[in-house]
């Protein structure tokens, strides 16, 4: 029967006593958990390296290695990976060294199926429970670091810009609107607002307009009543009930209906509203209105699609975030911010070369913050080596460099080039070149170097050209080399 917790789980069995390790695993793969076996501790760490897994299941006593040293090779490859040690040995001293060097849990043979499914449960919710824990901690983090550092630097426009939010948020009553780009922080700008004007607990509530019919924005906005309309099958509060104290934050607010823009101009004169479908009266208490846009809204009431009262209403303290190119001395250190942050989220060291803030610097950044930080995620996730270069960036029209060399190069390679003397093979030396310069086939002839130097081994290649097995598999693919490699 297939156990929910389990169901895909992944879990190594190693045992050098082969009906052991068929009979663990044809039992754990009844119970939905997705199993792989091996022999020796070597072919355990091998899979380990090059693909990863979640947990191990170890006998303690195999040739070559014991369990427990595997245990500690195995936590210095991944230290999430879970062991949990097997012996046909009572030994109690044993069980204390495995447990001490890290060891989940420990069983003796005969081993009970029962025990050991219902340990791989506890494992289960361990990790699952960890890994809830780490989102959380960096869902706080970066919710406390975002709050102002993403818009605010050292650019003049950035200063302004700091210096009106400051002053708009000591008016703690006045209804604020934000107007700039897409990309440019408005909702980092509206929860810098909520937090100079608000107690630390007040609620913030966000709502974009632009994301409901117009029925269902009303419903969103001000709550309805049971029966208001199908599917209202109960009463509930709108989002300016459940930020009585706090701020109502309302991005695209230009996308709203005439129907919903002169409910919203009575909320704000008012300071009152009725679910819908209702009819009693809610008064608004100490809600301050923050209201955001990327369309220029005097336009769209010469338009007739927004209403001239409801304009001038928000528009009271209207403050305009500049766009990431009118403050370029912001992103070089905005960039590096970003990269530090997904460096700690990637668990993999990244900085910014050289070229790439080049080419940062002279980027027009349509998306303005949003697509800075998108650009170098895409980075940091297919970048082959930790350091960013302008086409790991994916700017359009970005002037490409030359890849940096690995640490322990391979020999010259010529290309396309007669013969050349070549370095010592005891000195550092960089691959030899024509009078072309083509990076990519600078590049084809390393990787083909290393798979001739270590064939069919991905691990030991991918360490001589300083990268991880994962982009050199990337680079097989872009140069098809699949056959070279041996698979």
């Amino acid at each position: 029967m297939i156990d929910p917790i389990l169901n895909k789980f992944d879990v190594l069995v190693v045992d050098d006593d082969e009906a052991v390790r068929d009979s663990l695993s044809s039992f754990l793969g009844s119970v939905g958990i997705q199993v792989r076996t091996a022999s020796t501790p070597e072919e355990a760490l091998g899979i380990a390296r090059n693909e990863g897994v979640q947990v191990v299941i170890s006998d303690v006593r195999m040739p070559g290695m014991d369990g427990i040293t595997l245990l500690g090779k195995l936590h210095e490859i991944c230290q999430d990976t879970e062991v949990l040690i097997v012996t046909g040995h009572s030994n109690e001293q044993l069980a204390i060294d495995a447990l001490r060097a890290g060891a989940f849990d420990y069983f003796r043979k005969p081993l009970n199926a029962r025990e050991i499914v219902e340990s791989l449960r506890k494992t289960r919710q361990f990790q699952l429970l960890r890994a809830e824990n780490r989102n959380l901690k960096a869902l706080i983090e970066r919710t406390q670091e975002a709050v102002g550092a993403p818009v605010f630097g050292s650019a003049p426009a950035s200063q302004e810009l700091l210096a009106r939010l400051q002053r708009a948020a000591a008016a703690t009553e006045t209804t604020v609107l934000l107007c700039g780009e897409t990309g440019t922080g408005k909702e980092v700008a509206a929860r810098f607002l909520h937090q100079h004007s608000r107690p630390s607990d007040a609620p913030f509530v966000a709502v974009n307009c632009g994301a409901f019919p117009e029925q269902l924005l009303e419903a969103e906005l001000f709550g309805h009543e049971k029966g208001a309309f199908t599917g209202a099958d109960k009463q509930k509060p709108g989002i300016f009930e459940m930020a009585q104290g706090g701020t109502v934050f309302l991005d695209e607010v230009s996308e709203m209906s005439l129907g919903a823009q002169s409910r919203f101009l009575r909320v704000l004169e008012e300071r009152k509203f009725r679910r819908v479908g209702g009819t009693r009266e809610v008064e608004l208490t100490g809600v301050r209105v923050i209201a955001a846009t990327n369309r220029d809204l005097k336009m769209l009431v010469e338009e007739k699609k927004f209403r001239e009262d409801l304009y001038w209403r928000l528009s009271v303290a209207r403050i305009e975030l500049p766009p990431l190119r009118e403050r370029r001395q912001d992103v070089t250190p905005l960039a590096r911010r970003f990269l530090d942050e997904l460096s700690t989220r990637f668990r993999r060291k990244m900085s910014l070369g050289k070229p790439a803030e080049r080419a940062l610097a002279v980027y027009n950044f349509p998306g303005n913050i949003r697509e800075l930080r998108n650009l170098l995620e895409h980075a940091a996730v297919f970048a082959a080596n930790t350091v960013i270069s302008p086409r790991d960036l994916g700017i359009p029209n970005a002037p490409g460099d030359v890849p940096d060399l690995p640490d322990a190069p391979l020999a010259p390679l010529p290309v396309a080039a007669p013969p050349v003397a070549t370095a010592p093979a005891n000195k550092t030396a960089a691959p030899a070149i024509g009078d072309n310069l083509d990076l990519d086939q600078m590049e084809h002839n390393l990787v083909k170097e290393a798979l001739r130097r270590h064939p069919g081994n991905h691990t030991r290649a991918s360490k001589a050209l300083g990268i991880t097995p994962q982009a050199l598999y990337r680079k097989l693919e872009k140069f098809g080399m699949k056959k070279l490699s041996g698979e």
